[in-house]
């Protein structure tokens, strides 16, 4: 056998024995396999001529098999490495995906960064917003009365149908505070009306469901800057809020069970509306809260009967959301 042939036997025993181990780590088994069986009858059919003296018979169905499998476990290796690829930017779109529910994606593109990765430890801004508490009323009556687990699930379903609520209405949920949330709302403070009202109105859907305990929920807003920004260190990085318009609403809130209200907003929240006819407004006068020097005034607020029952309806599906047309004139 001379040098060259021996060459070419131990290249493709290699090719062969590399095909063959390497199937399931590329996630190629058939294809490989296929590359390992060509490269051996090739590797067998030049032994083949060697030892039966079958010169230039064999030589060219070896070069064409050897070839061949070369081809054939250089492609499995190529597509491989694109399946890579691809499978490791759905990890990262994944991963950035996760990553965008814990931080509230509204302050991230407020804060001028395109994606999750530019965001960086300190980053803050101010803007005007309309802030949204929301708190269910009595919660720890609720807790005894239902197993912890229970309490859980139904807490977890007014979140869920709260937040696709303040998603449509253009704003974001910022953080869930046990029974509780904070909203933002960085377009108009109608948004934020409009939104909780809404929610009042699942809240009543949510009660005339029979396996559900009913539940009562106040809402308060106020409008005014809003300092946002990232803390934390280099391994964990969190939004926060630093703003006294959050603590107003905060408070305002609070005010809703002492005023049997069950949407409040401040005076400011009130002047920023566009159109007050949309609304049912009920002056509850100046009132005192903890951390203000001086009383705020606040408003109930609540839909118009007609817009409320179309809202309602809307939700359970029974009446077409737009108005009905008007008649035709009589000549």
């Amino acid at each position: 056998m001379t040098l060259a042939t021996a060459a070419a036997a131990g290249a493709l025993a290699v090719l062969a024995l590399a095909a063959a181990g390497s199937g399931r780590a590329l996630r190629r088994p058939r294809e490989t396999l296929e590359a390992a069986v060509g490269a051996t009858v090739a590797l067998i059919a030049l032994v083949l001529e060697k030892v039966n003296g079958y010169e230039g018979v064999l030589t060219g169905v070896a070069l064409v098999l050897g070839i061949a499998a070369a081809a054939r476990f250089a492609q499995s290796v190529i597509d491989a490495s694109r399946d890579a690829s691809s499978r490791l930017f759905a990890l990262l779109e994944k991963e950035n995906a996760a990553k965008s529910r814990f931080l509230p994606r509204t302050l991230v593109d407020r804060l001028g960064r395109g994606s999750l990765a530019e965001v960086v430890l300190g980053d803050r801004a101010t803007e005007p917003m309309t802030v949204l508490f929301a708190d269910i009323r009595d919660s720890t009556a609720l807790t005894e009365r239902l197993s912890s687990e229970k309490a859980f699930e139904l807490i977890a379903e007014f979140f869920a149908r709260s937040a696709r609520i303040v998603r449509d209405h253009h704003g974001s949920v910022d953080r869930y505070l046990g029974d509780g949330y904070m909203a933002l709302f960085p377009r108009r403070v109608e948004d934020a009306l409009d939104a909780a009202l809404a929610i009042q109105s699942e809240v009543a859907s949510l009660n005339a469901e029979e396996h559900w305990p009913r539940i009562e929920v106040g809402l308060g807003l106020h409008t005014g800057p809003v300092t946002f920004g990232t803390v934390g260190d280099a391994r964990h990085l969190d939004t926060t809020i630093v703003s006294d318009t959050a603590n107003t609403a905060k408070r305002v809130e609070g005010l809703s069970k002492r005023l049997r209200a069950p949407v409040v907003a401040t005076g400011d929240v009130m002047h920023a509306v566009r159109d007050r006819t949309r609304y049912v407004v009920s002056q509850l006068g100046p009132q005192h809260v903890r951390g203000k020097s001086e009383p705020i005034e606040v408003f109930s607020i609540a839909a118009r009967p007609v817009l409320q029952e179309r809202r309602l309806r809307t939700i359970t599906g029974t009446v077409d959301p737009s108005p009905p047309p008007r008649p035709a004139r009589t000549p």
